[in-house]
């Protein structure tokens, strides 16, 4: 029996109707025996029977159920579809689990046929009659029956491959969304420059709702100063370009604050009939914010937030061949506070450490925006000037700077009077390294110790025999 459609088999049944019809018309018009019209007749009524058995179990797949369910009715539409339904019971056997029709009863005399899935065996349609007379005869089904058998087995077939294949779509669609809907990254599908799809997470990290951002301009989100690079890699890679898959760009939030982001887009399947982009936006604001604070760390004082020798050693480096290319000099500056370690003693580290603070920020006002001022440690305090032309350019700082220290400092309303020592050395002449130039500033600021403290000196100013042991 040849394997027929779901129309096919209402085709050939509303045949098979209009067909016996007519066998009843011909009845009375037509001269025929009555022993050929019962055949006839017979015939045709059990092929109805069969073709309504098929076109109920091709039924079965748009109903609402699950393969279980199936089994069951289908086990249960064969025995009315045989000759002798009364006299016939059915079983199916599907990956170890038995299906049995109403009334069944074991018996020796069945007919067995495999159900194959994808072309494997997943397993059988059993019919059993329990008709001892017609379990003697040499063909226990007629070919028929057999065919029909046959045609339940692959329809089944058919119908278990395309039920395994929808529960797994659905499986994956329902694992997709749940991946897509918990992620932690914005995930967001972009069309002619138009957010098409957003997930929760895209939501929650710019701070506008699913209403909002859908249909939205997708630049819209980005800062400003970023929408055109975003924009010229969108149509490159529209033009199927190849630009780098990831780079960090800042998003800012519906209530105006940015965020650092790191994005990647891709082009996937075209949606009606458009290519479609889309993009993956991960929040590294804490990311980023952490990296910057451990580059504060690594590169600053935590007591006065001054840079610290490492950052003032690299920013000596840049300032250097600055200086080379146009020909200029620089002062380098080391100070300490004069009798600093009295203000610790008696009145405690704490108002020591208030000083300190106090210091930096009196040094800072003191000097350009372009010249630097570091803490060294303890009470020892560098700085490093820029575009100097003359030596007496740094003496101008180191007095200024003395003579600012004369002001008295002020803690909780409380005066400190606070004196310097200041030494200074020039670059290139006392040295074209730091640790050098250092090294001859530290020697000078010991000089003015030595020399009474509240001054300054300078290197190529005090005589060279002079080792600067601290006073």
């Amino acid at each position: 029996m040849r394997v027929m459609t779901k129309g096919q088999l209402l085709a050939e049944l509303g045949e098979l109707r209009k067909r016996r019809a007519e066998w009843e018309i011909l009845e009375y018009q037509c001269m025929i025996t009555e022993e050929t019209m019962v055949r006839r007749s017979h015939e045709l009524n059990q092929r109805i029977k069969e073709l309504n058995c098929l076109y109920a179990i091709s039924n079965l797949v748009e109903k609402d159920i699950s393969l279980e369910e199936m089994y069951q009715e289908t086990v249960d539409l064969i025995p009315p579809a045989m000759q002798c339904s009364e006299k016939v019971c059915a079983r199916i056997t599907v990956d170890g689990n038995e299906y049995r029709s109403r009334e069944f009863e074991e018996c020796e005399c069945r007919e067995t046929t495999e159900i194959k899935v994808w072309n494997r065996s997943a397993g059988a349609i059993e019919i059993c009659c329990t008709d001892r007379f017609r379990a003697q005869s040499e063909d226990l089904f007629m070919r028929g029956e057999r065919d029909l058998i046959q045609a339940i087995a692959e329809r089944m077939g058919r119908i278990i491959e395309r039920k395994r294949s929808e529960e797994a779509l659905r499986q994956s669609e329902a694992r997709y969304s749940t991946l897509v809907e918990k992620a932690r990254d914005g995930i967001v599908i972009v069309q002619d420059y138009v957010f098409t799809y957003v997930n929760a997470a895209m939501v929650e990290i710019t701070g506008y709702s699913m209403e909002e951002l859908m249909n939205m301009n997708f630049l819209d989100v980005f800062t400003e100063e970023y929408r055109d690079l975003i924009s010229q890699r969108y149509e490159r890679r529209l033009a199927g370009d190849d630009i780098p898959p990831v780079y960090e760009v800042e998003i800012q939030r519906n209530d105006r604050k940015i965020r650092h982001v790191e994005i990647s887009f891709a082009l996937v399947t075209y949606i009606d009939g458009k290519p479609a982009d889309m993009g993956f936006i991960r929040d590294i604001t804490e990311r980023i914010e952490a990296e910057s604070e451990i580059r504060k760390l690594a590169y600053h004082d935590a007591l006065t937030g001054l840079p610290n020798r490492n950052l003032f050693n690299e920013q000596f480096n840049l300032a250097q061949a600055h200086a080379q290319r146009q020909s200029e000099k620089l002062g380098v500056i080391m100070l300490d506070l004069d009798r600093f370690k009295e203000i610790n003693d008696t009145l405690g580290h704490n108002v020591g450490d208030q000083v300190l603070q106090v210091v930096g920020t009196r040094l800072r006002n003191l000097i350009r925006g372009e010249d630097i001022v570091a803490r060294m440690g303890g009470d020892e305090f560098m700085i490093l000037l820029q575009g100097v032309k003359h030596v007496n350019d740094v003496a101008l700082i180191c007095q200024k700077i003395v003579n600012a220290f004369r002001t008295p400092f002020v803690l909780e309303r409380n005066e400190f009077g606070i004196t310097t020592s200041i030494g200074g050395a020039l670059y290139p002449d006392d040295g074209k390294d730091i640790h050098s130039l250092l090294k001859k500033a530290d020697i000078a600021m010991y000089r003015a110790k030595a020399e009474g403290r509240n001054s300054f000196r300078l290197y190529s100013l005090i005589d060279d025999a002079y080792t600067g042991e601290e006073y």
